[in-house]
């Protein structure tokens, strides 16, 4: 059982090692910036083998987001740094500075603008990897392509912030209390003087709770906002003014041998007047700049290595191996002193010594027939044959699997002699030992490598194909191919790819097969496709289609004849007549032939007896087999209205009418099966009895020639039947003609457009009095007054469809303007849905010393509120319209608030021993009451001195030498100077 589980592990190592797979990931690359989130990645490759064409079906690139932390300096923007590598090089013979350019079809392309110039330039396709795609988000690119990044920092995730700025939370925060603006204490303003003694307040600011970003103080309750506090400071004294600040110089230059870039870092004491001087570090209070980081070695030629082989042998000492292979970028490669090792020695189980007469090779022999032969004893009384067997031979290969023998033969011992003697193997008992066995040298690792052997034909013959080299197994002594499996543990040739016949494409013919015949007799055509092409790239379908006359000529047959013989006689039949009724049940014929259709195609009239009489078409059918239609009379819903004078008005049964006196007016009643005959007209319920003015016409129209409002008002029906409808008829007077008319008139000046899309046909009507299509419009009122005039109301207007013109308009319902294509109207719409608002007066603060503002006045303050039914307003823009904010501040009376100087202690008397000297002291202006610092109201008190006289102590208890100079000032005469008579007193005090 252990030989078969061996055996078939070597098999599956076999079959593995012939088909593609990936080698193991490499380690994670260094990440494309120190902070603010960038990029790495590690890599795999697909180990190729020659007789699989799939490849490997996996990613070969990963990457994830790194160094998301926030710089701790002022860090320049990512893009602009790589646009600002190019600052300063000839660009069009000049030499430009750039700034980032972003293009929003492109993203992760690096565009830059030349600075102070409309000059944008794509200088990459890519942007490092790391780049933000837009400012403002977490986006990134790599590879040339966008990344989502989520709030967790993780590419491509989907988790987004809530509007309670918890990364992936659901609003669990947003409640009917929650408050989405709160005030917050900022720390500390500015110090009122940049030197001596001052004072600074607590600052306040709006903070959105969701976003954490400052806003407007308004979108904050001003109750709620907190009281502010104020404290003394000091910058420094007043004197000579500095400051301390860092200095930096260029980072060093980075290379792939050199694994940190540094740069110098010094502290420097800056005066007001340009001069400056190195200090210790220690005084510089702001953060330390960096001065090391690493290198990004992302480009840097990175060795990758492989899996280790199995043993080359089963026992004993073997050998495994390992793929190494040098990523590189450019001309820079993997220096040769760090290679990983591809071999190294491996120590299996020891293998065990053979004393049979025969060696056992694991899975090749049977374990059953291979036993220990015993030694004969010879003083048996009675010898019996037995097989003997010989040492084995070497093995007929050196390297690899081959097979070695031995002499075997059945002999018996022969006393008198005291020899063996060969006898025939049937006279033995048992097996018969093998005479041969396979053997296993070692692997022949060294015998036998990849070649390449030469290059796969092109794939294309026009416009780039490709080619690559053909590996095959060769014996390194002979050099002939063997199988795959000799190479197992060979090491790997790379595949060459590379681009062959890349010519543009010649014009050629498009041919594709003839197609079935029209016909199946009687001479038909077979078609194909012929078309003269060029092939621009290669690509499906990447064709140009070109005249015939730019192939090769002469043009390939597009049409043949085909099936040029006599059809079978038939039946052919002519057109049916009309039905003889229009509705109800009828009849209808058509003409019949007996036709034959010859070998050129042409029809002949043959006599019926050749023709199939069973398939004789008919040649008479009932039609019309419907139930004729209900009379109908087609009234229309239409207003009419006359403007000015016309000689005749040509009205449709329904229509309501508004006519002016001396119009000729026709009514016609239109009907769907109604004899003509039939109809009969009514006037206010009566029979019409007609006249020379009151008529019927022809047609049965109704005509009231030179109509007169006293007799021709009324309602006029058209009666057939059981089926009537009705018209009304009425006069105008001269006031409804004016109001009509300037109601439409900006439709007949222009001054109204149409709808946009009512100047084509379908949004246009047939006049039914002129019989012609003309443009609808939407006539509409202006909206009525609203309900309410806060917290919501509704107004409502009217909306007439109309077609108008000088003389005349009519009314038609509103559902023909919207089927005609115009949109839909408003009739009813929401008005002053603004809440409603007033503004809330709080009382009147204290008159407090604490707000003094001048000299016995201070300030008052209280609260204003927008409030909308007893709530506050957070947006007060509400308020706006109820005109002036009343006032949250006035001037109150206080005594209390009066402005006095405040002196410090006078120094220390200053001066030259023996002389007078003079002291000094500082002055502050302060209210009486808070001392509270009070600006300038001190201008009218009268301000304490601030310096005064005082006597300097005796030189004689201190005079000595202060400089190795003072043996020659008495020499030279300087002692009658101040500065010589104070550093050289002993020297110069006898003179």
């Amino acid at each position: 059982m252990k030989v078969l589980s061996v055996y078939l592990g070597i098999l599956f190592f076999l079959s593995t090692v012939t088909s593609d797979l990936w080698s193991p990931w490499s380690p994670w690359s260094t990440c494309s910036r120190t902070c603010n989130g960038g990029a790495s990645y590690r890599t795999r490759r697909c180990i190729k083998n020659q007789h699989i064409v799939y490849g490997c079906r996996a990613e070969d690139v990963q990457y994830k987001l790194c160094n998301a932390q926030e710089c701790i300096l002022d860090d320049p923007d990512f893009r602009a740094v790589q646009c600002s590598s190019f600052n300063n090089q000839p660009y069009s013979g000049r030499f430009l500075k750039w700034i980032p350019y972003h293009d929003s079809t492109s993203p992760c392309a690096l565009y830059c603008q030349a600075v102070g110039s409309n000059i944008i330039h794509r200088f990459a396709d890519k942007v490092l990897d790391g780049t933000r795609c837009r400012n403002g988000s977490k986006d990134m690119c790599i590879d040339g392509k966008c990344w989502h990044v989520g709030c967790d920092n993780v590419l491509g995730s989907k988790i987004e912030m809530d509007n309670c700025g918890v990364c992936g939370g659901n609003n669990s925060c947003i409640s009917p209390t929650f408050a989405k603006f709160q005030w917050k204490q900022s720390g500390f303003g500015e110090c009122s003087s940049t030197c001596g003694v001052g004072y600074r307040r607590t600052r306040v600011v709006c903070n959105n709770r969701v976003t954490g970003k400052q806003v407007s103080n308004k979108r904050c309750m001003r109750e709620r906002r907190p009281q502010t506090y104020t404290q003394t400071c000091q910058i420094q004294e007043c004197g000579e003014s500095f400051r301390y600040d860092w200095v930096y110089g260029r980072w060093s230059k980075c290379s792939c041998s050199v694994k940190f870039t540094r740069r110098a870092r010094r502290c420097v004491k800056f005066y007001t007047n340009s001069s400056q001087t190195y200090v210790n570090e220690t005084f510089c209070n702001t953060l330390t700049p960096e001065a090391r980081r690493l290198c990004d070695r992302k480009f840097c030629p990175v060795w990758h290595v492989g899996h280790w082989s199995p043993c080359s042998v089963s026992c004993g000492d073997g050998v495994q191996r390992r793929g190494v292979v040098c990523q590189h970028f450019g001309r820079e490669f993997c220096d040769l002193k760090t290679k990983p090792i591809t071999v190294q020695s491996c120590n299996t189980t020891p293998c065990l010594v053979q004393r049979d007469l025969q060696e056992v090779v694991i899975g090749e022999s049977d374990s059953e027939s291979i036993k220990r032969i015993p030694p004969q004893n010879i003083t048996d009384k009675e010898p019996r044959p037995r097989y003997m067997a010989r040492e084995w031979q070497s093995c007929s290969v050196t390297c690899g699997r081959g097979r070695k023998w031995r002499y075997v033969k059945c002999q018996v011992y022969v006393p008198n002699t005291g020899k063996m003697s060969e006898l025939p193997d049937e006279e033995c008992p048992g097996l018969k030992p093998l005479t041969s066995s396979p053997c296993v040298i070692k692997d022949c690792v060294e015998q036998f490598e990849y070649r390449s052997v030469g290059m796969t034909s092109c794939s294309r013959s026009c416009l780039g194909g490709v080619q690559q080299t053909i590996i095959r197994c060769v014996n390194v002594y002979n050099g002939s191919t063997v199988d795959d499996k000799y190479c197992s543990n060979a090491k790997l040739v790379p595949i060459e790819r590379r681009v062959c016949n890349d010519i543009n494409c010649p014009q050629r013919w498009k041919i594709g097969d003839f197609g079935m015949c029209s016909v199946s007799c009687g001479g038909g055509i077979m078609h194909r496709d012929v078309e003269c092409i060029q092939e621009f790239a290669a690509r499906y379908r990447h064709v140009i289609h070109l005249p015939d006359n730019m192939c090769e000529q002469p043009i390939p047959t597009r049409n043949r004849k085909c099936n040029k013989i006599d059809c079978h006689s038939e039946w052919m039949t002519g057109a049916w007549s009309q039905c003889s009724v229009t509705c109800g049940s009828g009849y209808q014929s058509r003409d019949v032939y007996c036709i034959k259709k010859n070998a050129k195609g042409h029809y002949i009239n043959i006599t019926s007896d050749l023709c199939d009489s069973n398939k004789q078409p008919i040649d008479v059918q009932n039609c019309n087999q419907t139930v004729c239609p209900k009379p109908k009379l087609r009234s229309l819903d239409v207003q009419f209205f006359q403007l000015d004078k016309l000689k005749r008005v040509k009205l449709t049964i329904g229509m309501s009418a508004v006519i002016l006196p001396g119009t000729t007016i026709l009514i016609k009643c239109p009907t769907r099966g109604i004899q003509i005959q039939d109809i009969k007209w009514l006037k206010n319920g009566t029979f019409i009895t007609y006249s020379g003015r009151i008529k019927l016409t022809r047609k049965r129209f109704l005509k009231i020639k030179n109509a007169i409002p006293e007799f021709d008002s009324g309602t006029y029906s058209c009666k057939a039947g059981s089926l009537q409808s009705t018209s009304s008829v009425t006069f105008s007077s001269v006031y409804d003609i004016i109001k009509a008319t300037m109601r439409r008139e900006k439709y007949l000046s222009g001054l109204q457009p149409l709808n946009l899309v009512a100047r084509s046909v379908p949004t246009k009507q047939i006049d039914p009095v002129s019989r012609r299509y003309r443009p609808l419009y939407l006539v509409q009122s202006e909206w009525r007054s609203c309900s309410a005039s806060c917290g919501g109301g509704l107004q409502s207007r009217n909306v007439s469809c109309e077609i108008i013109t000088r003389d005349y308009y009519e009314v038609f319902p509103v559902r023909y303007c919207t089927r005609a294509g115009h949109s839909a109207p408003m009739l009813i719409q929401s008005c002053n849905t603004f809440p409603c608002v007033e503004w809330q007066r709080g009382n009147w603060s204290e008159c407090s010393s604490k707000e003094c503002v001048r000299d016995k006045v201070a300030l008052q303050r209280r609260e204003v509120s927008c409030i909308s039914n007893g709530q506050i307003m957070n947006d007060t823009d509400h308020c706006d319209r109820l005109g002036t904010v009343p006032p949250s501040e006035k001037e109150c009376s206080n005594s209390d608030c009066k402005a006095v100087w405040t002196a410090s202690k006078w120094t220390r008397c200053l001066g030259e021993c023996g002389t007078n000297g003079f002291k000094t002291r500082t002055l502050n202006c302060v209210w009486s009451k808070t001392k509270l610092h009070a600006g300038r109201h001190c201008a009218s008190v009268k301000r304490p001195k601030t310096i005064k006289m005082c006597k300097m102590g005796s030189c004689l208890d201190r005079c000595a030498d202060k400089s190795e100079y003072c043996s020659v000032v008495k020499i030279m005469k300087f002692c009658k100077f101040t500065n010589f008579r104070r550093n050289c007193c002993l020297s110069c005090q006898d003179s």
